[in-house]
């Protein structure tokens, strides 16, 4: 059976490629265990729930009889060209709006129509915690009772951010962060990349592999970390009229504090390892002086309190707060470590 270009998560693979396959079984009066008409891909940005459920797409679409997807037949070429009928992807406007009501609608009516080339009709929606209640109710009454021939793919952060009658009808795929031997022998492989590249590009992933290709592919992403931690590192020694400066600075490009955020998430880990003795788990080694001087300024409670100040953060750009609001009140809860020497 070909493999499918997915890198780690393989007992997920393993799972969604049996129940596919029985899936297909069952047009056949085959005995099966078919694949849920709800599947819910949750993990962390760029863990590779995208890549995983556009493989489940390209599978249930394939005409192939096995080995789905083959890649090779019509319904393959057209997904792949991005103009098959029976499979529409839902996203927000950017990286900080949210899935409207008007979007659900579209997927009914879509869903409304019988295939027209394959034996499913597939829809995959996107970052679905960014849902509006309409929406997410909206959603709800198709998932109650879909057609025979539907499949609808939710992807998100996290299951508990979604309504808990939206999880209680989908089958639930959970990613977790990838060790990182798996995401530097693949950049070695499929991108080419040098072992100490890879190896370096993997630790600072924080096992995230879709953050890694994207900055072997684009250099900028690493500018971007270092730039993140960077101001962290800089407002710690601000007083407060220049935190609130700092807040409003952040606050003017939600797109970026996304990722800003989750580097911070990052760097604030790397200080509690360090504080209870993981010295060998760091993630942001280039930065293990400033980790090493703030893990000795703190404790570990309060350290903790940081990290679920940037989570809450987070939760509220997604749910979308008032961003500069929650940036002062963030930068209000770090740590004062004075004027720089």
């Amino acid at each position: 059976m070909k493999p499918w270009p997915i890198v780690g998560h393989a007992w997920a693979v393993q799972q969604l490629r049996h129940a596919i396959a029985s899936d297909a079984a069952s047009f056949t009066g085959a005995p099966s265990r078919r694949l849920a008409q709800a599947l819910l891909i949750t993990g962390p940005e760029s863990v590779g729930k995208h890549t995983l459920a556009r493989q489940v797409v390209a599978a249930l679409l394939c005409r192939a009889a096995e080995g789905r997807p083959c890649g090779d037949c019509l319904s393959c070429r057209k997904l792949r060209s991005g103009n098959h009928p029976d499979f529409i992807e839902v996203v927000a406007e950017d990286r900080t709006a949210h899935i409207r009501i008007e979007q659900i609608r579209e997927v009914e009516r879509f869903l409304a129509l019988t295939p027209n080339e394959s034996r499913a009709k597939v829809v995959l929606i996107c970052d679905f915690e960014r849902s509006t209640i309409g929406a997410a109710n909206a959603l709800l009454k198709t998932l109650e009772e879909p057609p025979s021939y539907a499949h609808i793919i939710l992807l998100a952060a996290d299951a508990d951010l979604l309504l808990p009658t939206i999880v209680s009808r989908a089958q639930q795929i959970s990613l977790r962060p990838l060790p990182n031997r798996e995401i530097a022998e693949a950049l070695v492989a499929t991108w080419q990349v040098d072992e100490g590249t890879a190896d370096r590009l993997a630790r600072v992933s924080g096992g995230r592999v879709g953050w890694a290709v994207r900055a072997v592919r684009n250099p900028e992403t690493i500018n971007r970390m270092r730039e993140a931690i960077d101001t962290l590192t800089a407002t710690l020694h601000q007083d407060l009229p220049t935190r609130f400066e700092t807040a409003q600075a952040l606050a003017r490009d939600t797109v970026a504090l996304v990722e800003t955020l989750e580097t911070w998430l990052t760097f604030w880990r790397d200080v509690l390892l360090l504080q209870i003795g993981l010295e060998d788990a760091l993630v942001y080694t280039d930065h293990r002086e400033a980790v090493g001087v703030i893990a000795g300024r703190l404790d570990v409670a309060e350290t903790a309190d940081i990290l679920a100040a940037v989570e809450r953060s987070q939760e509220a750009l997604l749910a979308n707060a008032n961003t500069q609001l929650w940036m002062e009140n963030l930068l209000l809860t770090l740590p004062s470590l004075g004027p720089e020497d």
